[in-house]
């Protein structure tokens, strides 16, 4: 149980990095409704306070309940989830690289997932290459 804890959070820091560098960059979609309201407030700071609370209440969670068979299995459903989803970063990233900054802009015009924090609040060296 501890491993699959290790690795959710892992597979989480990863996702928090990767939403940073695109939502302070380029701009992504966010599929995610909590996650797209956490981005409204602007604050890379905040959205990083709020996945790293989420995670640790979520592990922690895992951890107390451990000896319970349930937690095992949402542990490996976390797993599974975050894999999922560290695949579809690898497609996003394939998709995106090379692509025009306005482009991207122009495609994302009036879809309300399309998000981005203003690169004055960015968390991020500014010299961070995407590719």
């Amino acid at each position: 149980m501890g491993l699959l804890g290790l690795a959710i959070a892992i597979m989480s820091a990863a996702d928090l990095y990767l939403t940073l560098l695109y939502v302070t960059h380029t701009g992504m979609n966010e599929m995610n409704p909590l996650a797209r309201a956490m981005m409204e407030y602007q604050s890379p700071a905040l959205l990083a306070l709020w996945k790293a609370a989420t995670v640790t209440l979520s592990v922690g969670i895992l951890l107390v309940i451990r000896k319970k068979r349930s937690a095992e299995i949402g542990a490996w459903i976390a797993c599974l989830f975050l894999g999922w989803l560290m695949s579809h970063w690898i497609l996003f990233i394939e998709e995106t690289r090379g692509m025009n900054i306005e482009v991207m802009h122009e495609l994302a015009a009036g879809d309300h997932t399309w998000v981005t924090i203003d690169a004055s609040t960015r968390m991020l060296p500014s010299r961070t290459v995407i590719d």
